[in-house]
C-alpha cells in the first residue's frame, strides 16, 4: 500500500467533528475539491482530500493502479488521520474507489456520495487513455494554450478552475495511468451500488452533457439504489466544477432526510 498526499479543510479536532473524505477522479487531484472542501468545513466537517497514487503530490506508480489498489491506499492513509469517516465522497474513478472501500472495509464510512461514476460499457477506455496521454503532454509543453482552450470549452467553470485543471494534468503520471486504463477497467457498478453497506447518494450529470454513465449502464445503476437516492443535476461529468450550488443543495437535502 502507498501513503497518499492529502489536503485538509476545517479546524475541528479529531473525534469532535465529523470527518469527510474526498476522492478525486482520473488525472485530477485533491485540488479539484478547492470549493467543496471549504463548503463542507463550513457545515462542520473536518475534511481530508487525497491525491490518488500517480496523481497530484502522491508517489508515482508504474503498477498498482487497479481500483482495489487505490482503495487500499486510501484506507491506509485515512487510518492515520483519526476518527471514523462520516461522509465518503468520490467522483468518477474516485466513485469506484469509494464504493470499493465501502464494500471491502465494513465500517470504514457511515455515508457515501458517488458523483457521476463511469459505466463499464459507457466509456471508450482506449480513447480515454489516448486523451490522457495527449492532455498530460500538452500540460507540460503548452500549459497556457491548454488553459485557454479549457476556459473556452467550459464556460460554466469558475475563474481559476482551468488553471487548476492544467496543474493536475501536469502533476499526474499520464503514461502510467493511460497504460492502466487502455485495456479497460473491469467492474460491475450496479453490483457495487447494491452491495454498499451504508446509505448512498448518487449524483449524476446529464447524459446530453457528457455524463460517463449512459444508456443501459445508467438504467441499471439507478435501479440498484433505493428510490430517491439518485439525483440528476444540470451539469456535465464534473458536477462539482460546473454546478456546485446544486451539488451542495442535493447533499444537504439528502443528509437532512
Amino acid at each position: 500500500m502507498t501513503l497518499l498526499h492529502t489536503r485538509s479543510w476545517g479546524a475541528g479536532a479529531a473525534g469532535h467533528s465529523p470527518l469527510a473524505v474526498l476522492v478525486h477522479g482520473v488525472t485530477s487531484s485533491s485540488r479539484t475539491w478547492w470549493r467543496v472542501g471549504p463548503a463542507l468545513a463550513g457545515r462542520g466537517y473536518r475534511v481530508v482530500a487525497v491525491d490518488l497514487r500517480g496523481h497530484g503530490a502522491s508517489p508515482r506508480a508504474e503498477a498498482g493502479l487497479a481500483v482495489a489498489d487505490l482503495a487500499g491506499d486510501v484506507a491506509e492513509t485515512v487510518a492515520g488521520v483519526g476518527g471514523p469517516v462520516d461522509l465518503l465522497v468520490g467522483h468518477s474513478l474516485g466513485a469506484l474507489v469509494a464504493l470499493e472501500l465501502a464494500g471491502r472495509h465494513p465500517g470504514f464510512a457511515r455515508r457515501l456520495v458517488v458523483e457521476d461514476p463511469p459505466g463499464a460499457s459507457s466509456v471508450d477506455w482506449a480513447g480515454v487513455a489516448a486523451g490522457i496521454e495527449a492532455d498530460t503532454a500538452r500540460a507540460a509543453t503548452d500549459p497556457e494554450g491548454l488553459r485557454r482552450e479549457l476556459e473556452a470549452a467550459n464556460p460554466a467553470w469558475p475563474a481559476g478552475e482551468a488553471e487548476r485543471r492544467v496543474a493536475d494534468l501536469a502533476d499526474c503520471d499520464g503514461l502510467a495511468i493511460a497504460a492502466a486504463l487502455r485495456p479497460g477497467v473491469a467492474f460491475d457498478l450496479p453490483a457495487l451500488l447494491a452491495a454498499a453497506p451504508v446509505p448512498t447518494l448518487m449524483l449524476l450529470a446529464e447524459e446530453a452533457l457528457d455524463s460517463l454513465l449512459t444508456g443501459p449502464d445508467r438504467t441499471a445503476a439507478v435501479a440498484a439504489l433505493p428510490e430517491g437516492t439518485t439525483r440528476v443535476l444540470p451539469a456535465g461529468h464534473s458536477i462539482h466544477r460546473e454546478a456546485l450550488d446544486a451539488w451542495l443543495a442535493a447533499l444537504d437535502a439528502w443528509l437532512s432526510r
